[in-house]
């Protein structure tokens, strides 16, 4: 299968190339800047705000995991990324329909659900792709109308759109990060913003092969998180500590995401391998690792 993956150079991108091409795909590695770094020996610049380049990137492919957007808030002002990320997402799909490419997989985000989540607009928990969504950025704004937006695409022109609202990614060189800056009381109340949620880049990455290799997906947004919350804390605990008014759609177990995984493990078969735990110990010391866990972080 012939996958064109943008965004090539960014963090979910650069172990995307390379989880594809390693389950036997031919990839074509796109961003709009130069990199070396890339697992992909086919790497094209382009910039897709101009639709004769996206055009020209896309053409005789099979499948796209699109993954270039403005990431941020913190960097970029509001105008900016929303003008950036519409015209690209828009390109992106309005290609796709003129060149009647299969199928496309897109990085949305848990922000559309309500980031920062505060108690008061939370209708349950877990919160699952049934929750009402409730922007308040421009990033989350694009976001969301580009799922809107892949809807309409796909009544008229009956292609599989899958859009992947990832968490907080996480490479493992950075878990040690996560005691100071998430496990003080403080930080807990504050990380409250997003319930908690992350996702190992590998399992970003292995939800985007998933969703290159199966069929008949139609127009579906998936949750992909980590299987548990960037807390040491239970997740019940987190919830009638934070959210003590939120009803629960149902039991939560032990450690578990309070961003619902259930549809992309029923659907996409997705079952996520990494978590912090595997890395740090209770005290929030470092285990030892093999060497294998982190080669892949600078690629």
């Amino acid at each position: 299968m012939r996958v064109v993956v943008t965004g090539a150079a960014g963090k979910i991108g650069r172990w995307t190339v390379r989880t594809i091409l390693d389950a036997g795909h031919e990839v074509i590695a796109s961003d709009r800047i130069l990199t070396e770094e890339s697992a992909s020996k086919n790497f094209i610049q382009a910039e897709l705000r101009d639709y004769g380049q996206v055009c020209q990137l896309l053409m005789g492919s099979d499948t796209i995991v699109h993954l270039a957007n403005i990431p941020t808030d913190v960097r970029n002002t509001s105008q900016a990324i929303f003008e950036n990320n519409m015209i690209v997402n828009f390109n992106i799909l309005e290609a796709c329909k003129d060149l009647i490419i299969p199928k496309l997989i897109w990085a949305s985000s848990e922000t559309v659900l309500g980031y920062p989540f505060v108690p008061e607009q939370l209708n349950y928990l877990p919160l699952d792709e049934e929750h009402p969504t409730a922007v308040k950025s421009s990033y989350a704004m694009a976001k969301l109308l580009t799922e809107h937006l892949s809807g309409m695409y796909h009544n008229f022109t009956n292609t599989q759109i899958v859009a992947l609202r990832f968490a907080n990614i996480y490479e493992p060189d950075e878990y040690a990060k996560i005691p100071v800056m998430h496990w003080n009381e403080q930080q807990k109340d504050i990380q409250k913003k997003n319930a908690w949620a992350y996702c190992d880049v590998r399992d970003a990455a292995r939800a985007c092969l998933l969703a290159v290799e199966s069929n008949n997906l139609g127009n579906q947004v998936f949750h992909i998180t980590a299987p548990d919350t960037i807390m040491p804390d239970p997740s019940q605990d987190l919830a009638d500590r934070f959210f003590p008014n939120v009803p629960l759609k149902r039991p939560i177990q032990g450690y578990e995401s309070l961003m619902a995984i259930d549809k992309a493990r029923n659907i996409l078969g997705y079952e996520p391998q990494y978590t912090w735990r595997n890395v740090l110990n209770k005290d929030g010391t470092l285990k030892a690792l093999p060497q294998d866990q982190f080669t892949l972080t600078n690629i």
